[in-house]
C-alpha cells in the first residue's frame, strides 16, 4: 500500500488582477513605488510578501532611475495563480543587467552594486525582458505555503 501526504496548495484566484503605477524618472520614484506596492499587497491580502516585495521593488526602480535616461518608470503588479509578479519598465534598450555579488566589498559605504544580488537572494524568480527601445526587469514571489488563499482586506 502506498501513502502520500498532500500539502494544501493556495488555490489560484478566479481572476488574476493587474495594476500599474507610472511616474517620472525622479529620485522620489523608488519611495513612491515601494509604498504603492506595499499598500496594494496589504489591501489585496498578500501581506506575507510585503517585506520582500518592498525591497525588491525599491532596488529595481532605483536601478531604472540611476542607470537609464528613461523619462518615465512604470511598475506593474500581477496578483494571481499563487504568486505576485512585479515588473519595472523603462524606455532604455533591453540589455540584461548583471548582478554584482553582495559580498564584493562588504565594507564599502558607497558605490552601490548590490541591488540585483539582493533581488536574486529574495525573489523566487527574476529576469529581464527587453527589446530595442525598452526593457522590464521583473521578479516573482510565491505565496506562503499556508494553504490559505489571500483574503481581500475589508
Amino acid at each position: 500500500m502506498t501513502s502520500a501526504a498532500l500539502r494544501p496548495s493556495t488555490p489560484a484566484p478566479a481572476q488574476a488582477a493587474s495594476y500599474r503605477f507610472t511616474g517620472p524618472n525622479l529620485p522620489a520614484m523608488a519611495r513612491l513605488a515601494r509604498r504603492w506596492v506595499v499598500d496594494l499587497l496589504l489591501q489585496s491580502g498578500w501581506g506575507g510578501l510585503v517585506e520582500r516585495a518592498e525591497l525588491c521593488t525599491s532596488e529595481l526602480v532605483t536601478n531604472a532611475h540611476r542607470h537609464t535616461a528613461s523619462p518615465v518608470i512604470t511598475v506593474e503588479v500581477l496578483l494571481g495563480a499563487g504568486r505576485v509578479t512585479v515588473r519595472v519598465h523603462d524606455s532604455a534598450p533591453g540589455g540584461a543587467p548583471r548582478p554584482r555579488p553582495a559580498w564584493a566589498d562588504p565594507y564599502a559605504l558607497t558605490g552601490g552594486g548590490r541591488g540585483l544580488g539582493l533581488v536574486d537572494a529574495l525573489a523566487d524568480e527574476w529576469s529581464v525582458a527587453g527589446g530595442e527601445d525598452s526593457k522590464a526587469v521583473w521578479f516573482a514571489l510565491a505565496a506562503p505555503p499556508s494553504g490559505e488563499p489571500p483574503e481581500a482586506a475589508p
